[in-house]
């Protein structure tokens, strides 16, 4: 489980910070919203066995981005 906080667009590059579960401190992710790739990442401190968690946020954060009302926050969870 991740949350995404402060997600922002822009013409071609989304981003967000993303706190993994348990973790007080964010890191952040950027999106290329026309490839809808992951251009970078980083992750809290202590949190770097989280990587795989940044694809599940990276996948949400390019469908939020399409839309058209961009929440402040959103909780991705998977199983």
């Amino acid at each position: 489980m991740v949350r995404l906080r402060n997600l922002k667009k822009g013409d071609e590059i989304g981003e967000c910070d993303i706190i993994p579960e348990d973790s007080k401190q964010a890191g952040h992710i950027t999106v290329n919203l026309n490839s809808e790739k992951l251009e970078e990442f980083s992750l809290p401190e202590g949190y770097e066995w989280c990587e795989n968690h940044v694809y599940h946020a990276a996948r949400n954060l390019v469908t939020l981005l399409k839309g058209d009302d961009i929440p402040e926050e959103y909780l991705v969870m998977w199983y």
